[in-house]
């Protein structure tokens, strides 16, 4: 979700693509969902029964197998098992898959769920290089659908929300840090490179990280170099129908001041009471990727 782009989320709408796609297969007289057939992929999926029991081990390395029920496929090219993912009167439709290695024959592997689920494979998903998108409706998300999946913290929008996902699971990048001056509302963390600190490092209910958002004021370089601190309020709930999230890369935000980026019409002031935004806010894209307004504030 890890750099200044969180790699739990930021995506492009996978609706608003195959929307767009649809529109040939409306005008055609097609009823029912706005989809047509995906674009052409190179490759091609087929069921591997041989390889359905490494996709369900057992959960403690011993005993018996997971009973998730996953299915092994085998995909040549770029084609991918989940690629054909449906929008049925505005919910997603699609098998959710972890890609899982290569074969022997250098084809890649997937382990899926054996039926559809409520959530779309995102093509257009902007994740970091070793991830991939999907798009869920409801509060289900794809690693409640598939066990193997490990994914990061879902952006909200209306009663989606997208997620960017892995195969394997991916380094947190931020320890919680007393060692890291704060006022004592706030939570000090020391994070590698450009990992942020994210709501679903702090405990194994990850369902609360997509409402939940820990607001983190803009970092400050740690003794080592490699690392950088932040002070974060934990957590912080997104009101209904707010659209403002923490945006630690706003140009000209000074270390100790939050950043904001907001979506919709609410300001940060709006969402998060002790917020105060004292400069106006400046048209750009927030940190997932998504025409914003952003903001620079302080915690009073």
């Amino acid at each position: 979700m890890s750099g200044g782009r969180a790699w739990g989320a930021g995506l492009s709408s996978a609706r608003g693509t195959m929307a767009l796609l649809g529109l040939a297969a409306v005008a055609g007289g097609g009823g029912g969902a706005c989809f047509t057939d995906p674009l052409p992929i190179n490759g091609a999926c087929a069921r591997d029964d041989s390889a359905d029991v490494g996709c369900n081990p057992p959960p403690d390395g011993g005993g018996a197998a997971s009973t998730a029920g996953l299915l092994a496929y085998t995909c040549s090219g770029a084609a991918r098992p989940d690629q054909d993912a449906r929008y049925v009167e505005g919910v997603p439709q699609g098998l959710v898959c972890a890609d899982s290695g290569a074969s022997p024959d250098g084809r890649s592997r997937y382990c899926c769920t054996p039926g559809p689920r409520p959530c779309a494979f995102n093509p257009v998903a902007i994740c970091d290089t070793a991830m991939f998108g999907y798009e869920c409706l409801g509060a289900d998300r794809p690693e409640s659908l598939n066990p193997a999946l490990t994914c990061g913290q879902g952006v909200r929008k209306g009663d989606y929300a997208d997620y960017c996902c892995a195969g394997t699971p991916q380094p947190d990048g931020c320890l919680q840090s007393d060692a890291v001056t704060c006022s004592p509302q706030m939570i000090g963390w020391t994070c590698m490179g450009a990992a942020v600190p994210k709501a679903e490092w702090l405990g194994a209910n990850k369902s609360r990280a997509d409402t939940y958002y820990l607001l983190c004021a803009t970092p400050t370089p740690a003794p080592n170099p490699a690392y950088e601190n932040y002070c974060c309020i934990s957590p912080a709930l997104v009101p209904e129908g707010g659209s403002c999230v923490q945006d630690t890369a706003v140009p000209g935000c000074a270390p100790g001041r939050f950043g904001f980026a907001c979506t919709g019409r609410d300001a940060p002031g709006d969402d998060y009471l002790p917020m105060h935004c004292p400069d106006r806010g400046v048209a750009g894209k927030s940190q997932q990727g998504y025409p914003a307004t952003l903001y620079c504030c302080d915690f009073e």
